[in-house]
């Protein structure tokens, strides 16, 4: 889980995230960020997250879930 942590906090720029972290609320969220993190979903754990589903999630748990990491 910690890598997974340090992969999303990589794709905001932000030192670091918690499980909980709204990251829709972390500074300078924008549609570049919201699609790194579904290339890093598709690139790093091969799980292709629709539009749809993506705007369903709002805390690293739901990303980590998405990508099956245990949390």
């Amino acid at each position: 889980m910690n890598d997974f942590l340090a992969k999303v906090a990589d794709v905001l720029e932000v030192e670091s995230v918690a499980p909980e972290t709204d990251f829709r609320q972390v500074e300078g969220w924008c549609s570049l960020k919201a699609f790194g993190l579904l290339v890093m979903l598709d690139q790093e754990y091969g799980k292709q997250i629709g539009i749809d589903e993506f705007l369903q999630f709002r805390t690293v748990s739901d990303l980590a879930r998405a990508a099956g990491v245990a949390s």
